[in-house]
């Protein structure tokens, strides 16, 4: 009787919270009318997942579900689920809309005008508007989130209607649109990191209950803009730590796990699971320092870089984790264009390179010139971080072939902060070094004659990048990397080695094939199948 009078007393509040404050708080309700019956509750040993078409996700150090604060990288990703950008870079590293509907870019790059989709919802009903979007970019900006680099030129924002807004760089900056991959939030959304956070998206996927402590259950949502998803719920365990949830995988108790999360050099899943890997925009490289007297020319450095055995150091050093290449640009992106699928070192053509800067074998098997009455030997010492095994794999091997060539090198290992000093101060010859480039595939931080780690300038490649922030047509975008590129394999500040490969494992139940991207690892979601 208690029991009952307690739950009428319930439907009350509900009828008077439906009146002040909407469906939000009716939902809420709605989950403590669950808990105080005992629906919904699951014990140890009953099915955790009663509907077959279904999908799970594992996350490890659950902080908060808000998408932009969250600092844990498995919640992050399974926030894609619930969670959208403005837009998102595909396969070909194209920007994509998802939240906008389309872009124009004004004559000199500076003024970017975005439609917003007029047909999409939040969670809670509400409509989605320029609001929405202003607010979130102003919490970008204020430096909580991870994201703020990315529009960290950006001078100036505003909604100017319902389902528009108007972006202003302090300069054009090529492909802009393709940084605007952060999660939408909702006005007003509270910017504290809590755990009880309930998120509130307009993707897929929507917050639906709490089945048990460290279970959660995402349903479909109905009102999608693209369309309902085909899947009907995800559910969420908590996990804790990288053990279980490698083991939760291989038991097919998860369905997905990515190589951010899992490192797969020293990781093998077992069973049946699907490796959908994709080139990610992780550049390792050589870095030459163009203070130095041996290393001014161009042609000297184009000579090592014709030793470095790439092919060799991606199959036997990072065990075909990555992909070769030329040219400092992704070789997924439509702007890739060398024809090139070996990446051998190549002695003939070293020779040739260094022999046009003067250098030639002395009687000793080195290599020397004369400069101004001045002997000059080739010898290096190449510097590296020593708390990366793999980065001083790869020094060596590089120091291995210049040595064999007849240029004596060394690596100078140093844990980071020592080795970041002396990048910073130009104290070393050659670097091995790595960046993520941002997903509009602007280098300006290797390159900019405002200042880099090389000492490299190139007013032209200055030019190009400013020519490229102007436009957002696919031939002329085209044209401007190829020139991009030639300049900057002619003057090689720095040798590209290789793009990182990502990945993200599915399991067997999920028969959809995963696209993933450098921005969203989890794409077209709403399309997904599974076996039943």
């Amino acid at each position: 009787m208690k029991k009952i009078k307690k739950i009428t007393a319930l439907i009350v509040t509900v009828c008077l919270a439906t009146l002040m404050t909407g469906c939000d708080v009716l939902d809420r309700i709605k989950t403590r009318m669950s808990e105080e019956t005992g629906a919904g509750e699951i014990s140890e040993g009953e099915q955790t997942n009663p509907i077959s078409n279904s999908i799970s996700v594992g996350i490890m150090e659950l902080d908060t579900f808000n998408p932009l604060i969250t600092s844990s990288q498995t919640v992050k990703e399974c926030m894609q689920f619930v969670y959208e950008p403005l837009f998102e870079v595909d396969e070909k590293l194209q920007p994509v809309p998802v939240l906008a509907e389309g872009y124009t870019v004004s004559a000199d790059g500076r003024v970017i005008d975005i439609t917003l989709k007029n047909n999409v919802q939040w969670h809670n009903g509400a409509a989605f508007t320029a609001i929405d979007v202003a607010y979130t970019i102003k919490q970008v900006r204020s430096g909580i989130t991870p994201y703020t680099d990315l529009i960290a030129d950006m001078a100036d924002y505003k909604a100017t209607g319902d389902y528009t807004l108007q972006i202003v760089l302090n300069y054009a900056i090529p492909n802009f649109v393709s940084l605007l991959t952060f999660p939408i939030i909702q006005y007003q959304t509270d910017m504290k990191t809590n755990i009880n956070y309930i998120p509130v998206g307009t993707g897929p996927f929507m917050y639906e209950k709490q089945l048990s402590s460290g279970r959660m259950s995402f349903a479909a949502f109905e009102s999608y803009h693209n369309g309902r998803p085909q899947i009907d719920n995800m559910y969420v365990y908590t996990v804790p730590d990288l053990k279980k949830y490698e083991s939760m995988f291989e038991a097919n108790e998860i369905d997905l796990m990515t190589g951010e999360t899992v490192d797969l050099s020293e990781y093998t899943p077992r069973g049946n699971a699907k490796n959908n890997t994709y080139v990610t925009n992780k550049m390792t490289f050589a870095g030459y320092n163009l203070r130095r007297k041996m290393l001014s020319g161009a042609e000297t450095r184009k000579g090592l870089a014709k030793l470095i055995d790439k092919d060799d150091i991606v199959n036997s050093v990072i065990y075909s984790r990555g992909e070769a290449a030329d040219i400092p640009i992704n070789p997924s992106s439509i702007y890739y264009y060398d024809t090139n699928t070996r990446f051998k070192g190549d002695h003939n053509l070293a020779a040739q390179h260094l022999g046009n800067d003067g250098w030639g074998l002395n009687y000793d098997g080195k290599y020397e010139r004369l400069v101004h009455g001045e002997k000059q030997i080739l010898s290096f010492e190449i510097l590296t971080n020593s708390d990366s095994e793999e980065k001083v794999n790869i020094a060596s091997n590089i120091a291995a072939a210049y040595n064999e060539f007849g240029i004596p090198a060394m690596v100078n290992a140093m844990p980071y902060e020592s080795y970041m000093e002396k990048i910073n101060a130009g104290d070393y010859d050659i670097m091995i070094g790595e960046i993520e480039i941002e997903a509009n595939l602007n280098l300006t931080p290797l390159i900019t004659s405002a200042g880099n780690y090389f000492a490299y300038q190139n007013t032209n490649i200055d030019m190009l990048i400013g020519q490229m922030g102007m436009t957002n047509d696919t031939e002329q975008l085209n044209a401007l990397f190829r020139q991009y590129g030639d300049i900057l394999t002619e003057d090689m500040p720095f040798s590209v080695i290789f793009f990182r490969k990502g990945d993200v494992l599915s399991g067997a139940k999920l028969k959809s094939e995963i696209v993933p991207s450098v921005s969203r690892p989890f794409r077209n979601i709403e399309k997904w199948s599974v076996t039943q």
